[in-house]
């Protein structure tokens, strides 16, 4: 989730395009033995040559059009080498980076980077301490959102990357202007991806552009090996409870697909999603009564919107009172750590921490396995 409610940036950048692998979902895949860094994502690969790194990004939108698009990390000391293409020539270690999402602030973090970020979007509904910090003392600079961006701002923070993703195929303004003006635009579509594991990996993605693999290598395999660990914990259980997600909106009940994000935490930390059988990554809608009629068997209601109460629930709907979750006061909702601006940390720190929002879910599902464990970034929605 990015950086906005919806969090949509649509563009099109002009780039090369071409690879014959394929995931079932269409996305290109690259050589899996030339991208070796990920073992879980699969919309990046990079490749070590002679001289520089050649970062490949797959469809960093949905319904990309089989797209690639390509950088050339060449350390700043070196010449460039004959043969790459020198408009997508990334100087590293990169020393400014301006981020227009959330999620990139974190990944950033975690590498022990953040004193690079220069600018971001909507700094409001940033939770990272020390850019919070930043922001309030004016060394921190908003540059705008969307096709609002305040490109003189830019320019003048001279960023040797801006680092975007994007939700559609259709053209964006902002992003051509960036280019034309000089500017390197980095696409990183970690949101994409449909395991919690595989969205957390993108951290070796942003190493790249620091020169940090290793310090990347070690933080994902101990989320890694703390994620594993609790999906083993949780696979234990004899009896799973059934659980349901999301809030009407509409007239229609968004839920999150099968073979979703969601869906993949779900089913590791030991419960049976309504949906599991849905072939779908994304959300898709389902008839009010169609929703009714399933829900009426779920032990558990999750991600309930921006609802921080049982009444908000009710006020969508007076009917969702019948539901069992709600009879039985199982209703917990990711908003533990909100700001007052509307901020999630659930969508910022919470891609580099799976293994936390795991760990919640087994506690909420099988109390019994994790008698201990306070919750991160889920709570108990209040009756009121």
């Amino acid at each position: 989730m990015k950086i906005s409610i919806l969090y949509i940036l649509t563009f099109l950048i002009i780039s090369a395009v071409s690879c014959s692998n394929r995931d079932p979902s269409g996305r290109l895949l690259g050589d899996r033995e030339e991208c070796g860094h990920a073992r879980h994502a699969r919309g990046f690969c990079i490749e070590d040559h002679p001289g520089y790194r050649k970062v490949s990004v797959f469809n960093p939108w949905q319904g990309a059009g089989n797209r690639v698009f390509r950088y050339y990390l060449v350390d700043r000391d070196d010449p460039v080498p004959p043969g790459i293409d020198k408009n997508r020539v990334i100087r590293t270690p990169v020393e400014s980076i301006i981020c227009l999402s959330t999620t990139h602030v974190a990944l950033i973090d975690q590498l022990g980077k953040t004193g690079t970020i220069t600018a971001v979007s909507n700094p409001q509904l940033i939770n990272n301490p020390e850019l919070k910090k930043r922001y309030e003392s004016g060394y921190l600079t908003d540059i705008g959102y969307e096709h609002n961006l305040d490109y003189e701002k830019i320019l003048s923070l001279h960023p040797d990357i801006v680092m975007v993703y994007g939700v559609g195929g259709e053209a964006s303004g902002y992003v051509e202007r960036l280019e034309e003006l000089g500017i390197s635009v980095v696409l990183n579509g970690e949101y994409l991806e449909p395991t919690p594991l595989a969205q957390a990996e993108w951290v070796k993605f942003v190493a790249a552009f620091f020169g940090l693999d290793e310090l990347a290598e070690e933080k994902f395999i101990e989320t890694e090996k703390n994620y594993h660990e609790l999906a083993l914990l949780a696979s234990s259980v004899e009896e799973k409870p059934v659980v349901m997600a999301g809030l009407p909106w509409r007239n229609s009940w968004f839920v999150p697909g099968g073979r979703s994000f969601f869906a993949t935490l779900v089913s590791d930390a030991g419960g049976d999603y309504i949906w599991k059988n849905n072939p779908s990554r994304e959300n898709f809608p389902i008839d009010m009564e169609i929703m009714f009629e399933a829900g009426d068997r779920a032990d558990i209601w999750l991600n309930t919107g921006s609802a921080v109460s049982t009444n908000e629930i009710i006020n969508v709907d007076n009917r969702l009172s019948s539901m069992p979750p709600y009879l039985n006061g199982n209703i917990y909702n990711n908003i533990a750590r909100v700001n007052r601006h509307g901020g999630n940390d659930y969508w910022e720190k919470g891609i580099t921490e799976p293994h936390v929002i795991l760990k919640d879910l087994v506690h909420i599902l099988h109390p019994s396995l994790l008698p201990g464990h306070e919750l991160v970034y889920y709570k108990k929605l209040d009756v009121r």
